[in-house]
């Protein structure tokens, strides 16, 4: 039988989305300092650039 209850499924879910979020938050912070500011601000702006949101232009295209 199961003897969980709503309740504790709900309590369970908050506990490991409040330790995901920690872990995450504390990993991301430690990765930041490893890889220095620069490297994480051109990593996020590939990533920015590979998601279609990057606000400059590519001048690569005008020499078409």
């Amino acid at each position: 039988m199961n003897s969980h209850t709503k309740r504790d499924n709900y309590v369970l879910f908050a506990l490991g989305a409040a330790a995901g979020s920690a872990v995450g938050l504390v990993l991301g912070s430690v990765l930041a300092y490893w890889l220095g500011e620069d490297t994480v601000r051109a990593i996020s702006r590939g990533l920015k650039r590979l998601s279609g949101r990057d606000s400059e232009p590519n001048f690569e295209l005008f020499l078409q």
